[in-house]
């Protein structure tokens, strides 16, 4: 079964906006625009891990190939060849349909296309460029006018923070231990043949999200003091900062992993909330093993980026509503239609927008019915 979108004039007017609003902002920020191709090699998507390939839209025709399900990794390839000359660090943004297909039954699928837009920074020499990508994420926002009581969460884990908590697994349960923690599995831990004490703790752990910096001192009380801990400190206490600055909650869940395994480090999530559904708008997270598979003699390897749902963000921001007059115009005799060609220029550079009705009109009840099947607010008679 196939999710196919229909041509909604609104939708499409909203996505333009939504676009054109993030784009303006990844600009500001120094972001340069990039398009990746609709189709990726079957074998760079698989090779990297990046998803399963059950989840990949194969072309029929040609069974290495596969239509885009994700952006990032043409990105990162892109920067590996094209781009492998461009000072870094590399600062893109992008905006496309990427290809989702999930198994409804044993015997279907569900394929659906989804439009995103999002950034990618690459090869910046800091140990945090997390707080840049997430510092633009933000302003982004900020910049959209949500509907009336939606709220904002970014939901923050780290991959360290789990290879803290699985690491005397190691030979123990290890895959079956972390299965249950990212699908919130508690009666199969309950199952595992582990000490009670563990699994009294990676219990608790499912039920352990919140506040940052609370949520590293319970976990230092139970794994102790640790670099990885320390440095997620430092991150979060500057991340806390812009989080209350833009309003966002800021929430940790030490459990919380994505579904690609693309992401290695910092992965999150922009939740909208509006107090009945709750809606993932962004998620994004860094990724410094894929820029080393596709570029094992760079200098740096840290990549880190986010991607918008602009699906999902069209159904949670208010109308926007246009200060600019809808003009029609109209003529009674055709020797008129030169001057209303005139006539519609005037008022285009005016910053109007005018519609010119290329018949002849001499019945006022029949133009204002033009007027209103044209969603136009005025009729302007050229004489």
């Amino acid at each position: 079964m196939t999710e196919i979108k229909e041509f909604n004039l609104i939708d499409v007017k909203n996505n333009s906006n939504i676009l054109n609003n993030l784009n303006n902002i990844y600009k500001l920020w120094g972001y340069e625009e990039v398009s990746p191709s609709f189709i990726n090699t079957l074998e760079t998507i698989k090779g990297r891990g990046v998803i399963q390939e059950s989840e990949i839209v194969g072309i029929v025709s040609n069974k290495s190939l596969c239509l885009r399900p994700e952006m990032t990794t043409s990105i990162v390839k892109l920067t590996s060849t094209r781009l492998v000359n461009k000072k870094r660090p590399i600062r893109l943004f992008n905006n496309g349909i990427v290809f989702d297909k999930k198994q409804n039954n044993k015997d279907s699928f569900k394929l659906q296309e989804k439009l995103q837009s999002g950034i990618e920074l690459i090869g910046y020499d800091t140990k945090y460029p997390e707080i840049e990508v997430i510092n633009i994420l933000f302003d982004a926002i900020d910049k959209i006018k949500f509907k009336d009581g939606c709220e904002l969460c970014l939901l923050v884990s780290t991959t360290k923070i789990m290879d803290l908590i699985l690491y005397k697994y190691k030979k123990n349960n290890f895959e079956e231990i972390k299965k249950s923690l990212v699908n919130f599995d508690q009666d199969k831990l309950s199952k595992l043949e582990i000490h009670e004490d563990d699994k009294y703790i990676l219990k608790d752990l499912l039920f352990t999200r919140g506040e940052p910096i609370s949520i590293l001192n319970k976990l230092k009380s139970i794994y102790g003091t640790s670099k990885t801990l320390d440095d997620l400190n430092f991150l979060f206490e500057t991340l806390s900062k812009i989080s209350n600055k833009y309003g966002v909650k800021l929430q940790l869940d030490p459990t919380f992993q994505p579904h690609l395994n693309l992401y290695e480090g910092i992965v999150f999530q922009l939740i909208g909330d509006n107090g009945k559904n709750k809606s993932v708008i962004a998620k994004g997270g860094r990724y410094d093993e894929l820029v080393r598979s596709f570029s094992p003699n760079e200098k740096i390897f840290n990549g880190i980026g986010f991607t918008i749902s602009v699906d999902i963000l069209r159904n949670l921001i208010k109308e926007e509503k246009t200060d600019k007059k809808k003009i029609l115009l109209m003529f009674k005799d055709s020797y008129l239609l030169e001057k209303g060609m005139n006539e519609q220029k005037v008022q285009q550079k005016k910053g109007n927008i005018a519609v010119l009705h290329l018949n002849p009109c001499d019945d006022l009840a029949k133009a204002n019915q033009i007027m209103k099947e044209n969603n136009c607010s005025e009729i302007l008679w050229v004489k």
